[in-house]
């Protein structure tokens, strides 16, 4: 007999884990459910296909570039330009992209969101994501991170900094790899964070 209360309970205890573990999920897909309303016209509009050459060519060729190449760019040009505060502009948007990632693979985990390739919107042969959910951008939120002290520091280089970002969150969109909430998620942490260090730092 004793033995038969401990199974049923460890069944119940199982049962409330997985229907704690249900309504868990369903709450999480309700919630991307309401982002759907304006994420998925958006996503089927900026997908690119195959016979697009020109545009998948420059949506790849962008989207690799943010895994990593295009920070030391941006490290040439300041070390070439020198804008006011270069050593600052620097530490603020090194600092900044530790802490941010730092942070970056919970919040990512935590909202567990498919990405638009995993969904059925994807542009053929566009590089396999670094990692496996959507939410947020991390090219996106790396990339403001780094762009904003620049902005800060010398203001008149701005459209620069705007063009590069919006060509960035084009090309998220454009292979599949993300969701317009997902890039304008990416976009407010990233200058959240970015820009208060770059108060201390900078400003």
């Amino acid at each position: 007999m004793a033995q038969m209360a401990i199974l049923l309970r460890l069944v119940n205890v199982r049962r409330r884990m997985l229907e704690d573990l249900t309504d868990s999920e369903g709450r999480q897909r309700s919630r991307w459910d309401r982002l759907a309303v304006v994420d998925w016209p958006i996503a089927r509009a900026m997908a690119l296909s195959g016979d697009r050459r020109a545009p998948v060519v420059a949506a790849k060729a962008l989207s690799r570039l943010g895994n990593g190449p295009i920070y030391f760019v941006i490290l040439v040009a300041l070390i070439l330009f020198r804008p006011r505060g270069a050593v600052a502009v620097g530490l603020c948007g090194a600092a900044s992209i530790l802490l941010l990632h730092c942070v970056y693979p919970a919040i990512k985990r935590s909202a567990a969101r498919p990405r638009p390739r995993d969904l059925g919107i994807a542009c053929p042969g566009a590089p396999p994501p670094l990692d496996r959910y959507s939410f947020p951008s991390g090219h996106v939120m790396t990339l403001t991170a780094a762009l904003l002290p620049i902005v800060l520091a010398a203001p008149r280089v701005w459209p620069y900094g705007v063009a590069t970002w919006a060509a960035m969150a084009w090309a998220r969109l454009a292979v599949g790899d993300h969701f317009a909430s997902d890039v304008a998620a990416g976009t407010l942490i990233g200058a959240g964070v970015s820009g208060l260090i770059a108060y201390w730092i900078v400003i």
